[in-house]
């Protein structure tokens, strides 16, 4: 298989080498192969492989020297248009036939980046993150996968997932009383390497891929948000209604009526691949 795409998915957190893993994975799928280069260990949730990885904190690592010495034609970068060290330059970016950027967004970036040949938008139309955005941008709907989300339901309790272990003691059993206070029982994970039941889900945290894929499950569930040098989880969850940013928020959500499903937009992969014109 020919190595058509670099594609950039280096970035703090899991949700760079996952965007990345999937464009890999769709291209493969499609006869197109591609190398992808990922901060190291950010794919280790990801043993399954659809082409060569290459490791490194940014395009100028000495070590990449070989491979941009011949370079794929096409290169995509997710997120960070000069890279996530600042470090990708528009000399650089003239290696490359073609270049696209998938435009998560982000508070430090400024979407008009006329140094691409396009920019795709990982959101559906109406639901950007971004304030404004080019008009020439492609929608692709939601870059992810929920497939390794395995949640049912049940009617008495109150699942906190916390992957990060943000929580101490005193929440958690802040946490537990306002649970016990509707008629629910607490259930607390850091993990999600087994199924997980809830009746109301709260997430702590509210990055991309973890907010898209879970609000795609039609949970009743509530984010907190965390604050992050790049992202903005605060404006992600508020465009949904879904964040909880006090205590005080919490007990009218458990003890309110489920809510109808919010409108969801599946992945857009035709899109993508018509935007990458393959």
């Amino acid at each position: 298989m020919t190595v058509e795409f670099l594609i950039y998915a280096v970035g703090g957190g899991h949700g760079h080498a996952r965007r990345g893993l999937l464009l890999q994975q769709h291209l493969a799928q499609r006869g197109i192969g591609s190398v992808i280069l990922l901060r190291p260990g950010s794919d280790r949730h990801f043993p399954v492989s659809y082409g060569p990885r290459q490791y490194a904190l940014g395009i100028d690592d000495p070590k990449l020297v070989s491979l941009l010495d011949k370079p794929p034609p096409r290169l995509i970068v997710d997120t960070f248009p000069q890279g996530w060290q600042g470090e990708m330059s528009n000399r650089l970016l003239a290696h490359f036939e073609s270049t696209y950027w998938m435009a998560r967004y982000a508070k430090t970036v400024d979407m008009h980046q006329p140094a691409f040949g396009r920019t795709l938008l990982p959101y559906p139309k109406g639901r950007e993150e971004w304030g404004s955005h080019s008009a020439t941008a492609i929608h692709t709907g939601y870059i992810v996968d929920a497939s390794h989300w395995r949640i049912g339901t049940a009617k008495r309790l109150l699942a906190v997932f916390d992957p990060e272990g943000r929580c101490g003691g005193r929440l958690i059993s802040a946490f537990s009383r306002a649970a016990s206070k509707t008629g629910l029982n607490l259930a607390y994970h850091r993990l999600i390497d087994r199924p997980m039941e809830a009746a109301k889900l709260l997430v702590v945290g509210a990055g991309y891929n973890t907010f898209y894929e879970l609000l795609g499950l039609a949970m009743d569930i509530r984010f907190l948000p965390v604050m992050k040098r790049h992202d903005d989880q605060f404006r992600r969850a508020n465009l949904f209604g879904l964040g909880l940013t006090h205590l005080d928020q919490l007990l009218p959500w458990l003890d309110a009526v489920s809510p109808s499903r919010i409108d969801y937009a599946e992945p857009d992969w035709s899109a993508v691949a018509s935007a990458l014109e393959v």
